[in-house]
């Protein structure tokens, strides 16, 4: 996939855009269709206001209905060079998935100076909305989270291992988890994601990018890209549905707005029930929960209380990176003893990241980060504000929502 070189956006880059994005739909053998401009255009009511259930940066994202009938969200961005790039990855990457717990991509779309995909429109909207009252429904069960649980783990487990090229998503969130009207989930968004490294566990990346309080430490500080940060951010993920907290609360007090550090400072391996003030009180049910943490196994087993029973985090090292098979045997229901035994193939971690004294306020970021790297803190900095050398370590497509 080579671009020309230009500037700016023009008829004839757009048009030798519009070919290599159809050679990769019809070389990786997709459903994907090819849509006219004037066809979404009409769907979505010439991209009306009224139509508009999301935005971004530079990209907007529209419902409205094909000729056909079906519902879709129609993604809408600008056509620049960098965009365009990205966009190419993106298709290349999405066109190659097929899954049921992935939004398929149903096509896309180069005119105008943009730059469109389309998907599925799943009405009930995304997790975060689900779980943090925007939705309709705005308590969700421990059984329809467990199944959410359970659905994401084999997402990220065909991503890392069961499509023909390993992908690395990069932006597990709960926004990026869109729930049927079953309260299946699907994992979409796939802007940020790269194929994962051939020769390597991971590659090193100069820029971050992702969502503030989902990013792995290692990515964070030392920009290490692998399979590692998705399942870190998919540990966040099961914290959300554990206590029904948001991964980043300003309207938290000092010192808890993190939810992972909030978490970890009740003790690192503690027996956590709902009078301890960790489990959501929200959903009411009968189950108990054991998980390991940000690199994140979980479990139900049947609980004799009323609500969460209790919950087991762990957060140093997972035996395994990847929520693979043996794990998401767990997750439906593996018995604690077998949680718990040691496997003689599991070994630690590339890296562990023993407790950090970086200052409490990177804290909300990161966690266990290895205080010997050479990595400047904010106070050894010349930065005159928090936010200066937060952006001193993101990139443009980081986001604080």
């Amino acid at each position: 996939m080579n671009l020309p070189n230009r500037s700016s956006p023009s008829i004839e880059p757009q048009k030798e855009l519009a070919k290599e994005l159809k050679n990769i739909l019809e070389t990786n053998s997709s459903s994907s269709k090819w849509f006219r401009y004037e066809d979404l255009r009409t769907a979505t009511n010439q991209f009306s206001s009224e139509n508009l259930i999301g935005k971004g940066g530079s990209s907007q994202v529209y419902k409205g209905f094909l000729s056909s009938g079906q519902q879709v969200a129609i993604k809408l961005s600008t056509l620049s060079t960098e965009a365009a790039r990205d966009f190419l990855l993106e298709v290349d990457i999405m066109s190659k998935l097929k899954h049921v717990r992935i939004v398929p991509l149903i096509g896309i779309c180069v005119e105008d100076n943009h730059l469109i995909s389309v998907y599925d429109y799943l009405s009930r909207g995304s997790l975060e909305e689900n779980l943090h009252g925007k939705g309709p429904n705005p308590t969700v069960s421990w059984d329809l989270r467990f199944k959410i649980a359970l659905g994401i783990a084999e997402a990220l487990t065909y991503l890392h291992a069961g499509c023909s090229k390993p992908v690395i998503h990069r932006d597990v969130k709960s926004s990026n988890i869109l729930l049927t009207n079953d309260f299946e989930p699907q994992l979409s968004d796939f802007g940020l994601a790269v194929w994962a490294p051939n020769n390597s566990s991971s590659l090193t990346h100069s820029d971050v990018v992702g969502t503030f309080g989902y990013l792995a430490p290692e990515y964070f500080m030392y920009g290490k890209v692998s399979d590692k940060i998705d399942v870190y951010a998919f540990g966040v993920v099961l914290l959300e549905l554990l206590t029904g907290r948001k991964p980043i609360a300003d309207e938290s007090p000092k010192g808890q707005e993190s939810l992972v550090l909030w978490s970890t400072n009740h003790s690192h391996e503690l027996q956590m029930c709902t009078r301890a003030g960790i489990a959501d009180t929200k959903p009411r049910g009968c189950y108990c929960f054991i998980g390991s943490g940000a690199r994140g196994k979980l479990q139900r087993t049947p609980s004799t209380k009323n609500g969460l029973g209790c919950i087991s985090l762990h957060y140093k090292v997972s035996p395994s990176p990847t929520p693979n098979e043996p794990n998401i045997e767990l997750l439906k229901g593996g018995s604690i003893r077998e949680l718990n035994k040691p496997n003689e193939t599991d070994g630690l971690d590339d890296e562990t990241y023993p407790a950090s004294s970086v200052s409490s306020h990177l804290g909300l970021a990161l966690q266990d980060v290895d205080d010997d790297e050479s990595i400047p803190s904010f106070e050894d900095g010349n930065f005159s504000s928090f936010e200066e050398y937060l952006r001193g370590r993101w990139s443009r497509s980081s986001s604080f929502d």
